[in-house]
């Protein structure tokens, strides 16, 4: 097996994305006092022009008593934060400093409410005087309070607080210019560093970059990386957000920021932004239908057992080491389905039968299978154990599909992408395909790929129940 599988075969967290739920919850942390302290400073900054300009002698009811005014005016502040947030002008780095696009959307927000008053609303119970000067009003504290923001910010990093642990990948020639470029960015600290020339044959450096929980890795030199996806792919699931140089840079997803270590631009390839929420949504989802569904098909659990009891000699399950998530080894279980000296007779059949360049062997008409293994196969119901290992977190309902560790073997290093996620009992090349043998690994896994990249619950779930219709409508699984 290639040196990429032993780094995979070292054992993390079972997550689904991210490994290190300490990171994980350091990175969460600071997006959600960066949300709270802007949403709280520009609530304040419109409750003060709104204010202002009702001391200034305008009248401020939109309806007749207090109380509904008070509500109107909180409705129109929330419909004012919710257009900033639509902008993203709450996300990290330069949006939230946008104060031209910040101007923009108050200014559209009060245009929208101006319209309001002038069709549904008696002139008397509010002047479309005052809706101008809180649009002005909005606009300048809103940008004032968020420059203030800014200043602070500045100053505190100046004195080393609020900054970001960085960790630099380089070559040792560029190690010192890339050192002091990031000491003329004061968002970040220095915390760790790593020969790129060695990387490759080094499986520690993943190792070592979590335990420096950094939330940001610099490369100085991409092309100096074998496996780039790969690499890439294992730090996003750290929550790890990539910035590189912009040389011989092959781009590895379609969503890039362009930003600015100190007067360099660099291009940030961010980290998913709910890692652990994705892996818990999603973990939950699938123990709760796992066991919903055990419990529903025990009598078909019954029923099939018999069948194979009575079809041919041997036992009613089958087991197999597979690689599941980071390269940990785990057994699957299926209904047999096939005669019990099918794997001494394996090698013998896959060169009579189809063999597609010495991996993932599938054939038509295995005289290994059995009468009713056949029948199983063909609606899917072999896999039904696997929803114990779903239980047991060893898969998941859906996800890339674990193929024999024999098979692992001949895999080149960017296939090994898809086991940064749990396997799954069915996934996203299952539903895609048009028939049963048109296995080809690179777009198998590109679809894995693009199934990591776009994950979600309601993608889960379509996959699901496309599943059903694929296995009800198909002629058979071999």
């Amino acid at each position: 097996m290639t040196s990429t599988s032993s780094v995979l075969s070292d054992r993390y967290a079972r997550d689904l994305r991210a490994p290190l739920f300490s990171q994980l919850g350091k990175r969460i942390g600071q997006r959600w006092r960066r949300l709270i302290t802007l949403l709280l400073f520009d609530i304040f900054a419109l409750l003060i022009s709104w204010q202002v300009t009702a001391s200034f002698g305008e009248p401020f009811y939109l309806l007749n008593d207090n109380k509904d005014s008070l509500l109107a005016i909180a409705t129109i502040i929330a419909f004012q934060v919710s257009l900033l947030a639509s902008q993203e002008l709450y996300q990290a780095g330069d949006k939230r400093r946008d104060y031209i696009n910040i101007a923009k959307t108050l200014t559209i927000a009060h245009l929208l409410l101006l319209s309001v008053v002038f069709f549904f609303q008696d002139s008397r119970n509010i002047l479309h005087q005052s809706l101008i000067l809180s649009g002005v009003l909005s606009v300048t504290l809103v940008c004032s309070f968020r420059y203030s923001i800014d200043i602070a910010i500045d100053n505190l990093r100046e004195q080393g607080f609020l900054r970001y642990p960085i960790y630099l990948i380089s070559k040792l020639e560029d190690k010192n210019s890339a050192i002091k470029l990031l000491d003329s960015d004061r968002r970040y600290d220095f915390a760790g560093w790593v020969d790129i020339t060695t990387i490759n044959e080094r499986d520690s450096v993943l190792q070592d970059i979590y335990r420096s929980k950094v939330s940001d890795v610099l490369i100085y030199s991409w092309e100096g990386i074998t496996s780039q996806p790969l690499f890439y792919i294992k730090l996003k699931n750290a929550g790890v957000n990539i910035h590189v140089l912009p040389t011989a840079l092959q781009v590895v997803e379609q969503k890039i920021k362009l930003r600015f270590l100190g007067s360099i631009p660099t291009f940030e390839l961010s980290s998913y932004l709910t890692i652990g929420g994705d892996f818990l949504i999603k973990r939950c989802f699938d123990f709760i239908f796992a066991i919903a569904l055990i419990l529903l098909l025990i009598p078909a659990y019954l029923l099939i057992a018999l069948l194979i009891a009575i079809d041919s000699s041997g036992s009613i399950f089958y087991k197999q080491n597979r690689m599941g998530l980071h390269g940990k080894t785990f057994q699957i279980w299926k209904f047999r389905t096939m005669k019990t000296d099918a794997d001494r007779s394996q090698k013998s059949v896959e060169f009579s039968h189809q063999w597609k360049d010495g991996a993932l062997f599938q054939t038509k008409n295995d005289p290994r299978i059995t009468r009713i293994g056949k029948f199983l196969r063909r609606y899917s119901l072999d896999e039904l154990p696997q929803l114990f290992n779903v239980v047991c977190g060893e898969m998941s309902l859906v996800g890339p599909r674990p193929v024999p560790n024999s098979d692992v073997e001949k895999f080149a290093d960017r296939h090994f992408i898809r086991y940064q996620v749990l396997p799954g009992m069915t996934g996203l090349w299952q539903v895609s395909r048009s028939n049963t043998d048109d296995y080809e690994i690179d777009k198998v896994v590109n679809l894995d790929v693009k199934y990591m990249e776009n994950w979600s619950l309601g993608l889960d779930i379509q996959i699901l129940l496309k599943t059903i219709a694929v296995v009800l409508g198909r002629k058979g699984a071999y």
